[in-house]
């Protein structure tokens, strides 16, 4: 019988490990994004998803929901407004239109007559939602509390008599006390610097909020811009290096602060009303505070692999009965379960304990708890759905997702465990080429950023690799060099950028890693639009990806992390402007052919953390032509091949592609994409005739793919390698992404990864042959003029007046404050003709 009991005991726990590692199966290394044979989606993450049973898809971006003291409504706070549903049928009952949502605030005043819901815009003004609630909780009158300036209102508490509001103001660095009859800010009370929740103690008496960027600097910190405010930061990442929590006593309005991880975010009191749960979401920890004593205790949340950043707790909630703390983990697409590590929760004693995970949908936010027990969970991008009911795919298809999940029970805990570790760690089939890329002796690499294409607008006619000839608008006559350069060397036909828009895909560039402060801004992005990462609430505690490195590395950015400036020739130095100071795309490209483009335009770090690397000299804007930019790059290449000192890490920006529509005065589509064309052949030109080429690789790639359709994924998009090692005239169908982009920089230079992101990224092996090349490259010219420029509006009738007015009305001078549904239109329209129809693509990945 023993003999017996221990088979079965060793043959189940083979088939346990076999079933664990058979979770997800192994995907073929050509596998595209989105939906799978399985029904599991590929996130562009490095991250799979396998959706929920009866999920509710919430079109936008949810990123907080409330439920009704007697929980039978639940309300979802979604980018452009607010959304209510039978908490028990999961029944729409209605939508509050908002022109933007801020990035949390929601509460139903005790009663449930009202829903509260703060509001917020780019620059101001700011309001809270008020709407009245009929019995069957339909949406009735709705009002607005205006707020005067541009505070960006976030978290909203509620005393227990409903008499008072407490409402987070983010860049006030406040909490403003609101009478609820009178609906006037009776007083102000100055917390820390970018308050984000708060939580109310009725037995304790006492207000909690957390700051996103800690206490407020004092003299001798190393402190960084972040929207008006002065932040205490790393003085080597430019991160935020203090997280804390305001503990305001409602008797007389004193405050204490008490330190907690990185980047507090959601919170959530114990029915007991005992312990406050604080997610960290930058330190991948939970705080527990004692809410008499206020001694602390952290919990640390795992990412996968374990040992790197990237579970980003965000959002919190208590089971009802107290025994269980849930925590949305934005990073992990999971729900962490902590079990208490005694039947009561406390400070003291023992750390609680991280029972497991379960499984939610792509960036999880907030978190609520139904009247069964269940978990109520808004994910922020669903399942990464990026096709519309047009059939179109585009990155800004945004579709979030509601789940629910049942309280779990312990095997399902554990389940869910399995679940999530596979799912943060998807396998691939081998994708061949060249393991170690350090052995091939490349010294120095070229990082060139571009703006917003998809592969199918450039490189959709090259009938080699799988492109749609007929979404093509601007192909081989636009862009000759970008055609000659992969057809030389390798076509990447399904490389992704893992961001949307150009707010998280320079992130994913630069640090692999996106906070949820950037996720849950895309409404309106109301502290400011840092795609340059020039507020240090954005900035990963872990840096930037070179910054790991274990021997010195030489690093020069032209472009990324700056701002405009002017060059003073006193002081020999730049001086900070504001874009609007900018001088129109005519006027740079009259000193640039006049060869007296030296002293017009220059910039400045926007991440005092890296002013050492950044080249004040080159200029940035979409009114400079990207000619200038090489210009700037070619200078400091020809000061390098005399001394022999060149960085062994170069970031450049080129940004023309970008276009600015059919704006009069600006120049057409076609030139502009044709400007970046010719500046990127240039920059390959000149390094290949340098004596650096030998040892050299250059990599190419969008920040985005936001502006145009593809065929397959909205975020696939143009990507190039060329160097002495990349493989010569071949199509790479091997699914690559940013990430593995920087993964494989990092591999060259053998620079540990310190995010999930990057530790579960591919590198580029495939792309690599040990035999070098080093014939030097020649550019090409386009035959369509630079200087084509956008007629004048008394030039134009019908549709194309249509598309000049809206480009003239545009804000060019932020890269992504346009309506981009209408500027894709007006590129298309303006390439194919103003009678060809807006393309349609089959839904495969619906």
């Amino acid at each position: 019988m023993r003999k017996t009991f221990l088979i079965i005991l060793i043959i189940s726990a083979t088939a346990l490990g076999a079933w664990q590692a058979g979770i997800f199966t192994t995907l073929k290394s050509t596998a595209t994004l989105g939906k799978q044979s399985d029904g599991i989606y590929l996130l562009p993450t490095n991250q799979l998803l396998r959706p929920r049973a009866g999920q509710t898809l919430i079109a936008g971006r949810p990123v907080d929901l409330a439920l009704s003291s007697d929980r039978r409504l639940l309300a979802v706070l979604n980018w452009r407004g607010v959304l209510l549903y039978d908490a028990f049928t999961v029944k729409p009952l209605g939508e509050i239109k908002s022109t933007s949502t801020s990035y949390t605030g929601l509460a139903f005043l005790p009663g449930d007559g009202k829903l509260w819901a703060s509001e917020a815009t780019r620059n101001g003004p700011d309001s809270i939602l008020i709407a009245e609630l009929a019995p069957n909780g339909t949406p009735g009158k709705v009002e607005r509390l205006a707020l005067p300036g541009h505070p960006v209102p976030a978290g909203i508490a509620f005393s227990k008599d409903g008499s008072t509001a407490y409402v987070a103001f983010s860049r006030n660095n406040s909490v403003a006390i609101v009478d609820v009859a009178s609906r006037r800010v009776r007083r102000e009370i100055s917390v820390g610097i970018a308050p984000f929740a708060v939580v109310v103690s009725s037995q304790q008496e006492r207000l909690f909020v957390s700051n996103r960027g800690g206490r407020r600097p004092a003299a001798g910190d190393t402190q960084a811009p972040s929207s008006g405010s002065l932040v205490v930061t790393n003085a080597i990442t430019g991160s935020t290096a203090t997280g804390s929590v305001s503990v305001i006593d409602l008797k007389d309005f004193s405050v204490k602060e008490i330190f907690v991880g990185l980047a507090p975010s959601g919170m959530a009191l114990s029915p007991d009303e005992n312990i406050l749960a604080v997610a960290n979401s930058h330190s991948d920890s939970v705080s527990l505070l004692d809410t008499r004593s206020l001694a602390r205790k952290d919990v640390s949340i795992p990412a996968w692999p374990e040992g790197t950043l990237g579970s980003q707790p965000v959002g919190a909630a208590f089971a009802p009965d107290g025994s269980t703390l849930y925590i949305a983990c934005g990073g992990n697409n999971a729900v962490a379960v902590v079990k208490a590590s005694s039947k009561q929760w406390k400070v003291a004693g023992a750390v609680p304990a991280v029972a497991g995970a379960l499984p939610a949908g792509w960036f999880p936010s907030a978190i609520a708890i139904d009247s069964e027990g269940a978990l109520r969970v808004v994910n922020i991008k669903g399942v990464g759905n990026t096709a519309d009911t047009r059939g179109t795919f585009n990155s800004r298809q945004y579709e979030g997702s509601m789940v629910k999940i049942p309280a779990p029970t312990p095997a399902e805990i554990e389940a869910g465990t399995r679940e999530v570790q596979a799912a943060n760690s998807p396998r691939f089939e081998p994708a061949g080429g060249v393991t170690n890329l350090s052995s091939l002796g490349i010294r120095y690499v070229f990082l060139i950023i571009k703006e917003n294409r998809t592969y199918d607008q450039v490189f959709g006619d090259i009938s080699q690799g799988n492109g749609d000839a007929k979404l093509v608008m601007f192909g081989r006559d636009v862009t000759p060099n970008h055609h000659a350069l992969v057809e030389r060397y390798v076509l990447l036909d399904n490389f992704y950028a893992s961001g949307a828009i150009s707010f998280d895909g320079h992130h994913w560039l630069m640090q692999a890693f996106v906070s949820d402060y950037v996720e849950r801004a895309f409404g309106a992005s109301p502290r400011g639009y840092a795609w340059n990462m020039t507020d240090a609430l954005t900035i990963a505690p872990t840096g930037f990806f070179w910054q790991s490195a274990r021997r010195p590395l030489g690093v020069r950015i032209y472009g990324e992390f700056s701002l405009p400036a002017r060059w003073d020739p006193v002081t020999s130095a730049a001086v900070d402007i504001d874009e609007s100071q900018l001088q129109s795309w005519s006027y740079f490209w009259r000193l640039y052919k006049e060869g007296k483009w030296q002293d017009a335009a220059h910039s400045r770090s926007g991440v005092p953390a890296l002013d050492k690397y950044i080249s004040t000299r080159y200029p940035v804007g979409l009114n400079v032509t990207d000619q200038i930019r090489v210009e700037v790059f070619l200078r400091d290449l020809a000061e390098l091949e005399k001394n022999g000192d060149i960085p062994n890490l170069t970031v450049m920006t080129l940004v023309s592609d970008h276009t600015m529509g059919t704006k009069p005065d600006a120049p057409t589509p076609r030139a502009m994409v044709a400007d970046n064309d010719l500046a990127l052949g240039r920059v390959v030109e000149a390094i290949s005739r340098s004596r650096f080429w030998p040892n050299s690789l250059i990599l190419v790639v969008e920040d985005d793919a936001q502006n145009g359709v593809d065929h397959i994924d909205g975020h696939r998009t143009v990507a190039l390698a060329i160097g002495p090692h990349v493989r010569r005239k071949v199509v790479d169908s091997n699914n690559y992404n940013h990430t593995s982009m920087i993964r494989t920089i990092q591999e060259i230079f053998e620079i540990p990864a310190r995010t999930s992101f990057l530790k579960n990224a591919r590198a580029m092996n495939s792309i690599f042959t040990p035999d070098a090349d080093v014939t030097p490259y020649r550019h090409l010219t386009s035959a369509v003029p630079l200087d084509e420029m956008n007629p004048p509006l008394k030039a134009l009738t019908g549709r194309k007046l249509w598309a000049a007015r809206r480009s003239l009305a545009m804000n060019w001078r932020d890269v992504d404050d346009v309506p981009f549904e209408v500027l894709n239109r007006i590129l298309w329209w303006d390439r194919k003709g103003e009678t060809t129809p807006y393309p349609k693509t089959p839904e495969m990945h619906r």
